[in-house]
């Protein structure tokens, strides 16, 4: 709370928010936003004048009058001290302090010791006021609380991402490693045969990128980066064992003179 008002009014306006809790609701906000005023020492006892500001909305609780049962041990006071606000339509007017008549005209009340604050039941029992007992665990904390954990796996498995580029490098047609002589060496084949079918494959890509710009107006820097990629494409191994195999198939059903 405000630290324009002296230890004791915090600590005891503190309480009596949590006594008047059903009588006057918002009582801590209007301390909490209001300015001290007169303060005078009755004698027996104490007057405190709180000003809370006037365009501060009210609760729908409009009690008037004195309230509270809070107490406390004031210096050297034998007995404690009784404190209640007063309240003129819900609004907060001052804080009253009854020392059952006990002389308080030596006691500087801004700067006197106190301890053991308490409230009053029904019962007339004293009831210690603790902020930290009466605050309420946060429900943050029971959601870290159950026993649902999931239970231990015992095999966990790596995925691994395979991309299209990398399944095109690791799985081999089975065609092509099945043709394959062991030793990896690529099949022997006619190179004229080879060559033909290099010429023939550029010339259908040709058409084609002739095609797709006049057809499509697709850009011609990408027709050439089609046709490098193409061109990295024909010289790899892979490929290289694809057409000498293509090449040397077209070896065996080459029209040869006869008797040759």
């Amino acid at each position: 709370m405000s630290d324009r008002f002296t230890r004791l009014e915090r600590e005891v306006m503190a309480a009596m928010a949590h006594d008047l809790r059903h009588v006057a609701p918002d009582l801590a906000g209007q301390f909490e936003e209001s300015l001290p005023g007169t303060r005078r020492n009755t004698g027996s006892g104490l007057f405190s004048e709180i000003i809370v500001s006037s365009r501060r909305p009210l609760s729908a609780e409009r009690a008037t009058g004195v309230f509270g049962t809070v107490h406390a041990m004031v210096g050297d006071l034998p007995d404690p001290v009784a404190f209640q606000v007063e309240l003129r339509q819900g609004r907060l007017l001052a804080l009253h302090g009854d020392a059952y008549g006990q002389d308080t005209r030596d006691i500087d009340f801004e700067r006197v010791p106190f301890e053991q604050v308490f409230t009053l039941n029904d019962q007339g029992e004293s009831i210690a006021f603790d902020p930290a007992a009466l605050m309420r665990p946060s429900p943050l904390l029971a959601l870290h609380q159950h026993d649902d954990h999931d239970p231990a796996r015992p095999d966990e498995f790596i995925l691994v991402n395979r991309g299209p580029l990398q399944r095109l490098q690791e799985d081999r047609p089975p065609a092509l490693a099945l043709d394959r002589p062991a030793g990896g060496a690529v099949p022997e084949a006619d190179p004229e045969a080879i060559n033909s079918l290099l010429i023939g494959i550029w010339v259908i890509a040709g058409v084609v990128a002739l095609l797709v710009v006049v057809f499509a107006r697709t850009s011609f820097f990408l027709v050439v980066i089609g046709a490098a990629w193409l061109g990295a494409m024909l010289r790899k191994p892979m490929v290289k064992a694809a057409l000498a195999r293509a090449a040397k198939g077209m070896g065996r059903y080459e029209a040869r003179p006869s008797g040759s």
